[in-house]
């Protein structure tokens, strides 16, 4: 039988960032999920806050100065249980170690930036790929910019992108190409059939040589998030070469490459690292009176049991199904924990689909003492060793809040940092 000193239950980036932080906190880690979480379907940016209070709807260009807000406002939001201080070291320890790794984030560390969408909208966000840092200067300076797409690509229009902000934006135009030309093998024209031409040197320089007589004293060139897979960096950078001007992607509908991008270098590092990973099975928990004893790794003829002295529970809501909700409500599947709900279904909808702040569904989720940990209806422990991090923590509307990525990094190093406390004192 096998042992660990700690078992993250979830794939997703919560789970990938309280793995990263148990193990450099010299704990021997398995990261358990049935799926790889919703990461692969965002855009690759990383939300930190980027709205409050949500009824406001009220942009915020700095976040440390929203957070600071929200954790005196709001001590059971998540980032209240953090604390400011354990926001920031999380935070920017992440943020430094996407930095120096192959898909290059950026920020700019007092400040949110905005982020060009294949919708036309603007996305108010924090870090953002190599890639994608042109497409937040060429936003800031709204000089003349090129959207070029791709004939056949039904997953983006350049038009549309083009036509949403052309008010605000006069120097923007769109194009397509017909890449069939372009490609040795033409019979689909899909993203992830572009991405691998685009690390093709010679499909670089066709491309280059097409489209150089179309920029027309352009200043930058906007492209669809297809330039690549881990490879997109030195893609960009060869590509501006080539050009003469700066090169960005935009990001597109779900399933997203650059979100995609960042789950397969999350799981390369938790792998050189030693961290062992199982995906594709869904999961089950032993109990014994207030503790969680195993973890079973379940499959159709055979199921691995692993035993550990903590657990990280970082299932995401209702994507990932760390939350399943059927005609009598919502519910915890792995151990049927309390949740924080609204009192009747009645309770679950407004008059506005949209309206601020927000369906009070949006916040349900579980509720932890300052250790994370899952409390019962009296308010107890349900488990001395289960905690809980990322999207399945109540009491937070992360899609409006623009939080996201913020609460899956920070509460996933806490709930690490807190397993790794409690083993030192006991």
């Amino acid at each position: 039988m096998e042992r660990h000193d700690v078992v993250v239950i979830g794939g997703g980036l919560t789970g990938m960032a309280a793995a990263r932080r148990a193990h450099q906190l010299g704990l021997r880690v398995l990261v358990a999920a049935a799926t790889p979480g919703s990461l692969p379907y965002t855009s690759g940016a990383m939300d930190l806050l980027g709205v409050y209070p949500t009824e406001t709807r009220h942009y915020r260009c700095s976040p440390w100065e929203a957070l600071s807000e929200l954790v005196e406002c709001d001590p059971e939001h998540p980032y209240g249980k953090v604390g400011l201080g354990g926001v920031r070291s999380a935070w920017d320890e992440f943020a430094a170690h996407l930095a120096a790794g192959p898909l290059g984030y950026h920020c700019q560390p007092a400040d949110n930036v905005l982020l060009v969408t294949s919708a036309g909208t603007l996305k108010p966000t924090h870090l953002v790929p190599h890639s994608m840092k042109h497409n937040v200067r060429a936003w800031e300076s709204r000089e003349s910019t090129l959207v070029l797409g791709f004939e056949r690509l039904m997953d983006f229009s350049p038009e549309h992108v083009v036509q949403t902000l052309r008010e605000r934006w006069p120097g923007l135009r769109a194009a397509r190409i017909d890449a069939t030309a372009l490609l040795e093998d033409s019979r689909r024209i899909c993203v992830t059939e572009l991405a691998a031409a685009f690390e093709r040197d010679a499909f670089r320089q066709r491309f280059a040589d097409t489209v150089r007589p179309m920029l027309g004293g352009a200043r930058f060139l906007g492209l669809p998030a297809v330039l690549g897979f881990e490879g997109v960096r030195p893609v960009c950078d060869e590509l501006e070469q080539l050009l003469g001007l700066p090169v960005f992607e935009i990001p597109m509908l779900s399933p997203s490459l650059p979100g995609m991008r960042l789950t397969e270098v999350l799981k390369a590092d938790l792998l050189r690292q030693g961290v062992t990973l199982l995906q594709g099975r869904p999961v089950r928990l032993e109990r014994e009176a207030d503790r969680v004893r195993a973890v079973v790794w379940q499959g159709s003829a055979s199921e691995r049991r692993f035993e550990t002295d903590d657990v990280i529970l970082a299932t995401g809501r209702f994507f990932g199904r760390g939350l399943v909700a059927h005609q009598g409500g919502v519910r915890e599947p792995l151990l049927d924990l309390e949740l924080d709900l609204p009192p009747s279904r009645d309770a679950w909808h407004m008059q506005s689909f949209l309206g601020a702040p927000g369906h009070p569904i949006n916040r349900v989720g579980l509720t932890t003492d300052a250790e994370l940990r899952p409390l019962d209806r009296r308010g107890a422990p349900v488990c001395t060793n289960l905690r809980a991090a990322g999207a399945i923590l109540g009491g937070h509307d992360w899609v409006r809040e623009k939080s996201g990525a913020g609460i899956s990094v920070v509460t996933g190093y806490a709930a690490a940092e807190r397993v790794a406390a409690a083993r030192e004192g006991a």
